[in-house]
């Protein structure tokens, strides 16, 4: 069967001020094994170009899976307002996102897919994220399975 991606606009942004992340909040979820090979995927994209690992996070992962939840619960692929709903998990200076669905679970081919779309290249490579967070989650969206992969980069400078 022919794998069907599809691929949102990445969003990034560069916030001037920061908030205090809830401490009830700071506690997430551990990243599974799925999610742990995304994170050893994008690293091993960052390696190739030269850049330094990103660190896994539990705040950014809790934000990323709440997501990735969210979009299966409601029968949707959509950022939504994500500056807002990663503010609650974390208070980075600077956040980023990617999101992804496919048919195909696997680490290598959603970063593959990231790394093929510029826009999602450019913050999978960007220099100024330092740690990141992966929601991955089996369900169904419309009529069919999908594998949605959230990813959340943050960064204190």
């Amino acid at each position: 069967m022919r794998s069907v991606a599809l691929v949102l606009c990445t969003l990034s942004t560069m916030l001037v001020f920061v908030a205090a992340a809830p401490s009830a909040q700071a506690a997430g979820p551990r990243h599974d094994a799925g999610e742990r090979a995304v994170v050893r995927a994008i690293n091993r994209a960052r390696s190739h170009h030269g850049l330094r690992h990103l660190l896994a996070e539990r705040r950014l992962a809790r934000a990323a899976d709440v997501h990735t939840r969210h979009m299966l619960a409601a029968d949707v692929f959509a950022h939504g307002a994500f500056v807002q709903r990663v503010r609650r998990y974390v208070g980075y200076r600077r956040i980023g996102e990617t999101i992804a669905m496919t048919n195909r679970c696997g680490a290598r081919h959603v970063v593959r897919m990231w790394l093929d779309s510029p826009a999602h290249r450019a913050v999978l490579l960007s220099r100024g994220f330092r740690r990141v967070g992966i929601g991955r989650r089996v369900g169904r969206i419309g009529t069919g399975r999908a594998c949605l992969v959230t990813a959340d980069f943050g960064s204190s400078r």
